[in-house]
């Protein structure tokens, strides 16, 4: 068999490659075969092992490091697979080591590493540099590069400079596309403008069900889950079938308002239409019942999944421990550890939870002081706020104080006005006093604080002491809570 056969036969079995063994012996038969630096087969093994779901990407740049003139494709199959990896930064760099090469850049390259760039840059980082590139090369006419460009300012939420590319689009005559609109979309619900996403959306002369999913999703994350239900209402009525993602959103919308009528019925949807596999969308429905109160059917959902992800066990547990039903709590996190599953800060917090709940406060204790040695979790404002309820519910405040006040890491106004709380169950006058002081200093305008406090002095019959605090309130010109009153009832 000639050489050009072999090579085209190495070729198509590379394509019809399945794993990383059958590739290396392939690679190992090109070798033979003298043709390792054929640009046809090397290509193809190398944007294998490089970008395939079951390559292997430090293979990949094994590979590379033996090729004497890697050629702009090579540079940009390793941008492209390091944009998509854990290690995007790299990206940038195989871009760099390219142009000190002297080998120019395609419009593949600029799509690559943008798509890198939104993943690792910030908008308080340099931004300007690949956006001249792109103009300095001429790819300003590329549709492709300058929608990665909106893309990437959509990513930070920067509307402005997203909205600028969009418009330079138009003045240079290009038909911008459903992916442009959609980079601009996402800009304006990554910074908050719901409402001018909206405005956006409705312009939009065709959207697909990412356009349609990005709104559903601003609305449900910015806590507007009518308006979430509302929008899925009407992408059902213009025929745009829904996604996971899209379905998430819904449920969670769902979740939201407490609404389980509504949620039953998007969970009969999701199961008649075939979206009952997905893990990510069972997990919302789990929350969704947790938090509609609905134990049972949360529980029908966990025991119907086919795989479950730590997210599923730590909504289950999350779920029970709310709900006080810590032996249940307790019993699926021995059931996920025996099972091999490591547990994160979101298991741990759970955890916790439980103990409040059951009252079992040394054993919480023992778990919020081992976390990260028997874990290597790093308590957050979370833990300490369980901690705090924890210890407030069962009258050990100064234990509380302590913690608080030798917290590593920021407190907020929050985790003091759950002590604060703790103080007026407990009638602890002297403990209120040293809390609000902490609470004015992190946000004095707040009169809430002001009125737990004059609660407190009213529970120990120190009505003075009450009416000075009211009238503390007045003279700082603090806010009072929607439904706060100084009447009593």
């Amino acid at each position: 068999m000639g050489t050009v056969a072999v090579a085209s036969t190495l070729v198509h079995m590379i394509e019809r490659c399945s794993c990383m063994r059958d590739l290396k012996l392939l690679h190992a038969h090109a070798f033979r075969k003298c043709l390792h630096q054929h640009t046809v087969v090397l290509g193809k093994l190398f944007r294998f092992a490089a970008v395939s779901p079951f390559g292997d990407l430090p293979y990949a740049h094994r590979m590379f490091d033996h090729m004497p003139h890697p050629t702009t494709f090579f540079y940009n199959t390793l941008i492209r697979a390091h944009s998509y990896s854990t290690t995007p930064s790299l990206s940038s760099i195989f871009f760099n080591h390219m142009m000190q090469n002297d080998l120019a850049p395609d419009q593949f390259s600029f799509t690559f590493l943008l798509k890198s760039r939104s993943r690792t840059i910030t908008p308080s980082t340099h931004h300007n540099d690949i956006h001249g590139a792109v103009l300095k090369f001429g790819f300003c006419r590329h549709l492709h590069v300058q929608n990665s460009l909106i893309h990437l300012y959509a990513s930070w939420g920067v509307t402005l400079l997203a909205r600028k590319v969009f418009e330079d689009v138009l003045h240079l005559g290009l038909k911008v596309d459903v992916v442009s609109w959609s980079g601009l979309l996402v800009a304006h619900v990554r910074a908050g403008e719901l409402d001018a996403a909206r405005r956006v959306f409705d312009e939009m002369p065709q959207r697909d069900v990412v356009s349609w999913t990005v709104m559903l999703s601003g609305y449900s994350q910015a806590k507007r889950p009518r308006e979430a239900l509302e929008l899925f209402g009407e992408m059902r009525r213009a025929g745009v079938w829904p996604d996971e993602v899209t379905m998430v959103s819904v449920v969670s919308a769902c979740a939201s308002l407490g609404d389980v009528e509504t949620g039953g019925m998007i969970h009969r949807f999701v199961e008649e239409n075939g979206f009952g596999w997905m893990v990510a969308l069972c997990n919302a429905l789990i929350d969704m019942y947790g938090k509609c109160g609905c134990l049972e059917q949360a529980w029908r959902v966990f025991h119907g999944m086919r795989r479950w992800s730590l997210v599923t066990w730590n909504t289950m547990m999350t779920v029970c421990a709310n709900h006080g039903n810590v032996d249940d709590a307790f019993r699926l996190f021995e059931w996920m550890v025996g099972s091999g599953v490591v547990p994160d800060s979101v298991t741990l917090l759970a955890l916790l939870v439980a103990y409040a709940h059951k009252g079992l406060v040394d054993e919480g204790i023992r778990l919020f002081e081992s976390m990260e040695n028997d874990y290597g979790v790093k308590p957050r404002i979370e833990h300490y706020g369980a901690m705090v309820d924890m210890l407030g519910r069962s009258g050990r405040l100064q234990e509380a104080y302590d913690l608080l006040t030798n917290i590593p890491i920021p407190s907020n106004d929050i985790i003091w006005g759950a002590l604060l709380g703790a103080c007026r169950i407990h009638g602890d006058v002297e403990m209120g006093e040293r809390v609000i002081k902490k609470l004015l200093e992190l946000k004095p305008d707040e009169g809430g604080y002001y009125i737990l406090l004059r609660d407190i002095y009213i529970a120990a019959g120190r009505t003075v002491k009450a009416n000075e605090m009211r009238q503390a309130m007045l003279d700082s010109g603090a806010r009072k809570n929607p439904g706060c009153s100084w009447v009593e009832a």
